[in-house]
């Protein structure tokens, strides 16, 4: 009598397990393995209303908390942007940083090799194209 109580109960469990990592898959909520597309170094360009366009890098790591770097070249002279609250959802990346004073908020999107989004600061904005490298 035990061992069909037993067998009963393993394949309840097992069904259950089944049943719940098939419905967590359709719930669009990203897989372990979809945050860490983010991660490594992106290069392109930024493009701004408010003075010259130019190339830009990035790095986005992540060991207990999200991190991210970034430079932007404004014709000749590099400049490193302080980077902070970096949080990611699903496909979307979004983080605060300074840029010349100015504090800014970013949101961006990536989809394969390509991360696209727009920077909103207090007195202009951006959009920048990024390609993994």
């Amino acid at each position: 009598m035990r061992t069909p109580i037993t067998a009963a109960v393993l394949a309840l469990i097992f069904l259950a397990t089944s049943a719940h990592a098939q419905s967590s898959s359709k719930t669009g909520a990203p897989s372990v393995g979809a945050a860490p597309s983010f991660i490594g170094d992106w290069e392109g360009a930024y493009q701004t209303d408010h003075g010259p366009n130019g190339p830009m890098s990035m790095r986005i790591s992540k060991d207990s908390t999200w991190q991210a770097t970034a430079e932007v070249i404004s014709g000749s002279q590099t400049i490193p942007t302080r980077i902070t609250n970096v949080s990611v959802d699903g496909n979307t990346i979004a983080w605060t940083q300074e840029i010349m004073g100015m504090s800014c908020k970013t949101t961006a999107v990536v989809d394969g090799r390509d991360l696209k989004g727009s920077t909103e600061c207090e007195h202009g904005s951006m959009t920048i194209a990024l390609r993994k490298k």
